[in-house]
């Protein structure tokens, strides 16, 4: 009977020790995929979470540090986000940390900014720390080298600047800051092109060019909201007027060349037909100088004309000849005589 007994309890006792290891064994295994240090953090800091949870984030290749810190930062800063969100958006590719960051910072400055439109600002910007930033604090920005012509001919150069601030509620669908940009600029293109007189905007360039500028027309479409607007520097570029007097003169200068080169050209080509016309002539003298000996010999064949008569016409020439000689000589000397009383005088 005793024997009986100690082998039931025997066979009891291995069972219940057999089931107990199997369970502690089980339990060990379990631990082993479970990151027990993530499991800790958010149970001591309120905000649990089933390890069976943590597994399926660990199975996700998903940083559990990250989902973690991120679902206990939610928590403590008593925002309604849920596990599953923070899930999901960390599966999209986007910074959990930052879209938290981003709420708790839209929170203290007192304006609503909701978990799935900053989840969505993030994913298409990377950067939602910053936008909500901007759509705290306004930011300058710079419009440079707006050029446009006055009614005088007269090119005016603006350089403006602008305070704004983000509109995060029209972020998703409203126009970007370079379309901002082009809208200001074609408002003060316009407000240049209307100024009849470009010395009027010198004067008072705020009150001409921006006066009629509405900040809530602007901004209408544009995810920025227009804080202020100023001019500040403006220039004078070109003025066409001065440079079609310019041009005016340069074309006269270039007519008034060519004129003068045609009455060269004209005077050349009087001087060339005038030198023809002397060569013409020359050549009729010496044509009909030689027609004077073929007629003294002609004459002299038919009798009309003898020898004697030629002998007296050459002495004729050569008397006449060396008169013009004497003559000649006798007026240079009387210039010479003329010049050396002038010295003596002086």
């Amino acid at each position: 009977m005793s024997n009986s007994m100690l082998l039931k309890f025997g066979t009891t006792e291995i069972v219940l020790v057999s089931v107990f290891g199997a369970i502690l064994l089980g339990f060990i295994i379990y631990l082993c995929f479970v990151p027990l240090k993530n499991y800790f953090t958010a149970l001591f800091s309120g905000a649990y979470i089933p390890s069976f949870r943590l597994i399926s984030i660990k199975n996700r290749k998903l940083i559990v540090a990250n989902i973690v810190n991120s679902y206990v930062m939610a928590k403590k800063s008593k925002l309604e986000i849920s596990l599953k969100e923070i899930e999901t958006l960390s599966l999209s590719g986007g910074d959990v940390v930052a879209v938290i960051s981003s709420l708790n910072l839209a929170k203290n400055a007192g304006f609503n900014l909701s978990f799935n439109l900053a989840s969505a600002i993030e994913l298409a910007t990377q950067d939602v720390f910053n936008k909500v930033q901007d759509s705290i604090n306004s930011k300058v920005v710079a419009i440079d080298d707006i050029r446009a012509f006055t009614q005088d001919e007269v090119e005016i150069i603006v350089n403006a600047k602008m305070s704004v601030k983000l509109c995060i509620d029209r972020f998703i669908d409203g126009l970007g800051i370079e379309d901002l940009k082009t809208t200001v600029a074609a408002w003060i293109l316009e407000n240049i092109s209307k100024s009849k007189d470009h010395k009027d905007i010198l004067k008072e360039p705020n009150k001409l060019l921006l006066s009629n500028l509405d900040l809530r027309v602007v901004a209408q479409k544009s995810m920025f909201n227009v804080i202020d607007i100023n001019i500040v520097n403006i220039d004078i570029g070109r003025d066409l007027n001065k440079e079609n007097e310019l041009k005016l003169a340069e074309k006269e200068k270039t007519y008034a060349s060519i004129d003068a080169e045609r009455r060269k050209n004209a005077e050349e080509i009087k001087e060339i037909r005038m030198r023809a016309k002397t060569e013409e002539m020359k050549s009729a003298v010496l044509e009909a100088e030689a027609d004077v000996p073929r007629a003294i010999s002609q004459a002299i064949r038919e009798g009309r004309f003898s020898v004697m008569d030629y002998y007296k016409l050459m002495n004729l020439q050569a008397d006449t000849a060396m008169r013009r000689a004497i003559i000649n000589n006798n007026r240079a000397d009387d210039n010479d005589d003329d010049d050396d009383d002038e010295g003596d005088f002086f």
